[in-house]
């Protein structure tokens, strides 16, 4: 048997294919690599898996602080507009309209403050407290105040296609790492940004740049950690995000009378970012799937340095089942965009779903950025929107239980009810507060339950398709919500209602999804089940478990395939060699 360690020897006999050597490493014995199983033998806990691990967990912190500090320092300043009679000139006289306009008596008009002689506007605090109190975004300048936000969500948005795209081409490393970048120093020029439009322009950069932490990201996190480890990955990523969240509310309270101050210093650390370059490889499945021997060498040889093991090559082979299912990803991966259009039951459930996501991004930024409004100590209201987010891993519990499609439709019903709540209790009250935080912590439920629900119903030869759509189109919701509180203008309750009714339809869309728990996924187009739902508008029959769906991978093969694989499992080596020479083909 060949050990890890033989792959820098070489061998005796003439070279073939097989036994080529690229740079002293031997090609043939990282052949059809498994990287599941490379990295169960690393542990579940290998040392440098968890400081690859760390390294994005590190963005996602910081990914948190740069998307939370607009909810504290894109606050509406309290002013006033103020009359400056002058001595020689006893003619002007003015009356209060309202905050932002006056009425001149003489002419009898309305004038815009600061438009009208000898008017002008007084921050009330620190003139630095917030982006409206140094920029005057005030009166018909106020939405502009939530731009940054907006801008920040649609530089996203349009980076998200693109480097998704990239990462299965070039590598996970650099396109996590450059976006990552990109993103530290476009914060840092925010902070030192002398004009608003200026920082505009960097918060749409450092938006571009989160869609490579995002994204990408995530992919890194699942890609170099055992399975049995994975498991685990929801709930650190919600505390990380929950640590991001608060620590932003702990640093405002240190710069409160300075928002420079405040996004310098939660921008600053993101320069240690820069040492990932010597220290992040790249993603183990990747190199396996691109066939990049030397760098795969290097990275097993790193690992069983720094986690002290060793292990057999040869026990992480591949089977030939896995090898043939690795085929068949390889020939999905060839559908398109435009294969969106060819199956009546994809196009339902991908608008159904689109839907469903503009609803939850839409009512967790709007919940988030506006929590500075929940209490009359805004940061009361601020910690507490970011502690609930924790007992909302309870879901992960309900997601053991019960079906995806249930805990979706009872998460996103309960989001609706606590609205309700929230407008049978104006004001900013215990009550109302407590709805809102309560309709915050079913959304965090939603978000456990809908993406395993689409990833799990979903083609595997459409599914990174599926999944690139929805989240696109799914940040209209993210881009909108920072305009949230505009809705106040209409009807002090009219936020809430809004949400109300968009979640009550939504767990209404969501009851047309097939449920899938515990059931096989489609493979192509083809696969899907439709539900009832489509099936009762449209017609036809749900497809069956037991005739319409493989429950393996084994069961996609040819028969010829599988004989094989059954003999490689019994080491039935005389049968396989036999069975090669009566079937030559």
């Amino acid at each position: 048997m060949e050990s890890l360690h033989d792959t820098e020897k070489g061998r005796s006999n003439s070279p073939t294919p097989l036994d080529a050597h690229i740079h002293g490493v031997n090609v043939a014995a990282y052949a059809h690599l498994d990287a599941e199983k490379v990295l169960s033998k690393l542990g579940k806990y290998g040392t440098y898996q968890m400081l690859i691990y760390a390294m994005t967990n590190f963005a996602f912190f910081l990914y948190a602080g740069e998307t939370m500090v607009m909810s504290l320092i894109a606050v509406d300043p309290s002013f006033e507009c103020l009359v400056d009679y002058p001595s020689d000139n006893s003619s002007i006289a003015y009356e209060v309209d309202e905050k932002c306009y006056f009425h001149e008596i003489v002419s009898n008009s309305s004038l815009k403050c600061g438009d009208a002689p000898n008017t002008y506007f007084k921050i009330n605090g620190s003139k630095y407290a917030s982006l409206a109190s140094e920029f005057n975004l005030v009166c018909d300048q106020e939405y502009l105040s939530q731009l940054g936000m907006s801008l920040f969500m649609l530089g996203n948005m349009l980076a998200t296609p693109i480097v998704s795209q990239a990462s299965d081409s070039f590598g996970r490393r650099l396109t996590f790492l450059i976006p990552l970048w990109l993103s530290v120093f476009a914060n840092i020029g925010c902070s030192l940004a002398p004009y608003y439009s200026m920082f505009l322009f960097f918060r749409f950069l450092a938006g571009m740049g989160t869609a490579g932490l995002g994204t990408i990201g995530f992919v890194i996190m699942i890609e170099n950690v055992a399975p049995a480890f994975r498991s685990l990955t929801p709930i650190v990523l919600n505390l990380v995000w929950v640590a991001g969240y608060m620590t932003v509310g702990v640093v405002h309270i240190v710069f409160k009378e300075n928002w420079r101050y405040l996004y310098f210093a939660l921008s600053v650390p993101g320069l240690l970012s820069l040492g990932f370059y010597w220290l992040m490889p790249e993603s183990l499945p990747w190199m396996i799937t691109h066939k990049k021997t030397v760098e795969i060498s290097k990275y097993i040889e790193k690992s069983t340095k720094l986690n002290d093991v060793d292990f057999e090559l040869h026990e992480c082979r591949a089977s030939i089942s896995e090898i043939y299912a690795d085929e068949l990803k390889k020939k999905a991966s060839k559908r398109t965009f435009l294969d969106i259009f060819k199956s009546r039951p994809f196009m339902f459930h991908l608008f159904l779903q689109c839907y469903i996501m503009i609803v939850m991004n839409f009512t967790y930024w709007a919940l988030s950025l506006f929590s500075v409004d929940l209490h009359e100590n805004e940061m009361v209201g601020y910690f507490l929107s970011g502690l609930v987010e924790l007992p909302a891993l309870v879901g992960i519990i309900f997601l053991h239980y019960f079906g995806r499609r249930t805990v979706t439709f009872v998460a996103l019903f309960a989001q609706g009810v606590s609205m309700i709540g929230a407008v049978i209790f104006p004001g900013k009250t215990t009550m109302s507060m407590s709805m809102s935080l309560l309709c915050k912590v079913f959304n965090n439920i939603a978000w456990m339950s809908a993406p395993l629900l689409q990833g799990e119903m979903a083609p595997t030869s459409m599914r990174n398709i599926f999944y690139g759509v929805i989240g696109f189109v799914g940040e209209i919701g993210s881009i909108s919500a920072p305009y949230f509180d505009f809705l106040k203008k209409i009807h002090e309750s009219a936020p809430f209602i809004v949400i109300a009714g968009m979640s009550f339809l939504a767990a209404f869309a969501s009851l047309c999804s097939p449920e899938t728990k515990g059931k096989p996924m489609p493979e192509d187009l083809d696969q899907i089940n439709p539900g009832f739902v489509y099936n009762y508008l449209f017609g036809g029959k749900s497809k069956s478990k037991e005739h319409s769906l493989p429950t393996s991978s084994v069961e996609c093969m040819p028969l010829e395939i599988q004989q094989t694989e059954k003999l490689l499992k019994e080491d039935n080596l005389p049968d396989l060699i036999k069975s090669s020479k009566t079937n030559p083909s």
